[in-house]
């Protein structure tokens, strides 16, 4: 396998020994700062070629540190599994080169022209390139500080055949130390699984797999919960994400939601929630609302308003009926970044809610700089309703704020008789909690819709 991907033609030409391929190819994984001295010594001995390159296969396999190989050209020929891990996608074998992220920024910030990639430079000047950090930005718009080692790779007559790279995440260094460290253990039977953490570790990758699957196969459900006027007219539902396992069963959005971040899958996780829900709400002989949480990651990419009005024109959904939920965090990352795509899709006639309000920075000037159409109170100051004077204060203090600014106000966490009395008699706009209706399948609030 790795001879082989550092060019066929090197086959013919001498390619240097097993032995030297593992030595040459875990170069950069020492300078990285990983003593791999155990490490070397640790790889069979007895059998040569092709049979250490696959044991080499199945030791970078199970390092939770990404790395890849490129053949002269630059044309990727190898990646392991926490290589997509760390680019938020499937790397393309053959068409990615250079890099296997979906571009590259330095440290500041501005993106790199693909000649100034690390990769395409330790290749055209046939040296090692060491000390650069720059970042890695993903398909769904987020980025990652790294140090890359790209190595370029010779044959046996000196002639340049392909390049090996390590891309240290700057945050997990110490993943990929003790990642080694458990692999050469002579008194730790089965390697990964002897370390807590990493245990811990793997099990993240298996759940990213099985997510990735469950995205791509639609097992990911939506439940919809009832948004009710103080009447009782219900207005809307919002959507949330479920997930089954095959195996582990319900698996909690609090779990599900931070991997699909962690792992570069809330891009295609979010798009999926949003064309379900907007399918599901143009099915309904009522027009009700249907409100979908976006992902502060999520909402970080440029193709956000351009996938929301793709989603409207293929399920026919009119735009004042969908609502997007974000926090507050959206708005500090970046403000002119959200500033603009919050325009983007007001423009569309979405409508924009800021969730959990109260508990985050809760700045005043987001609420008249930004074009948002609801506040929903965080549960936690609903909860508390009768039990402190402080969450009784907040709560009216945050319904009499939109009001005066003519933003609609959502209070959720309903639970008790005595808290949706509270809200009603302070003229909070809309309900939504368990006292009303738990988040069910959608074909359990049919009499609703309509």
């Amino acid at each position: 396998m790795f001879q082989a991907a550092a060019g066929l033609e090197a086959l013919d030409q001498g390619f240097p020994s097993a032995a030297g391929t593992v030595t040459t190819r875990l170069a950069a994984v020492a300078e990285a700062g990983v003593d791999l001295s155990a490490f070397l010594a640790a790889r069979p001995q007895a059998i040569a070629g092709a049979a250490t390159d696959a044991w080499l296969a199945s030791v970078l396999d199970q390092l939770p540190v990404a790395v890849y190989i490129t053949d002269a050209q630059g044309r990727l020929t190898y990646f392991n599994r926490a290589t997509a891990q760390f680019a938020g996608r499937e790397p393309r074998i053959g068409d990615d080169f250079w890099c296997v992220t979906h571009r590259l920024l330095g440290k500041d910030g501005k993106p790199l022209a693909p000649d100034q990639y690390p990769m395409a430079i330790a290749l055209r000047e046939a040296r090692p390139v060491r000390g650069v950090e720059v970042q890695a930005e993903r398909p769904d718009g987020s980025r990652v500080p790294f140090m890359p080692f790209p190595t370029p790779l010779f044959d046996g007559t000196g002639r340049l055949v392909g390049g090996f790279n390590l891309l240290l995440d700057i945050s997990e260094r110490k993943h990929a130390e003790r990642a080694i460290a458990a692999l050469l253990r002579q008194d730790a039977p089965g390697g990964l699984a002897a370390d807590p953490q990493l245990a811990e570790q793997r099990e993240r990758q298996d759940m990213l797999r099985h997510l990735r699957e469950a995205i791509a196969g639609g097992a990911i459900r939506l439940q919809y919960q009832p948004q009710f006027r103080t009447d009782g007219e219900v207005v809307g539902f919002e959507a949330l994400a479920r997930w089954r396992h095959p195996t582990r069963g319900v698996i909690s959005p609090s779990q599900f939601i931070p991997a699909a971040e962690e792992g570069g899958l809330i891009a295609a996780l979010g798009a999926h929630v949003l064309r379900s829900a907007c399918r599901e709400a143009a099915g309904w002989a009522r027009p009700l609302r249907v409100s979908v949480n976006i992902s502060p990651l999520e909402f970080e990419s440029d193709d956000l308003p351009a996938l929301v009005e793709a989603v409207l024109d293929e399920t026919g959904l009119d735009p004042d009926r969908l609502e997007l939920e974000i926090t507050e965090g959206v708005m500090v990352t970046d403000a002119a970044r959200a500033m603009a795509a919050l325009s983007k899709l007001r423009a569309l006639g979405v409508r924009i809610a800021l969730d959990d309000f109260g508990t985050g920075y809760s700045s005043l000037s987001y609420l008249h700089r930004f074009p948002l159409t609801t506040l929903k109170i965080d549960r936690s100051f609903v909860a508390t309703l009768g039990v402190t004077l402080e969450a009784a204060a907040i709560t009216r203090a945050i319904i009499q704020l939109g009001h005066a600014l003519g933003i609609e106000v959502v209070a959720e966490g309903v639970e008790t008789p005595e808290q949706l009395d509270f809200l009603i008699c302070e003229g909070c706009d809309l309900t939504q909690g368990y006292l009303l209706g738990r988040p069910l399948d959608a074909s359990a609030y049919a009499h609703l819709t309509g």
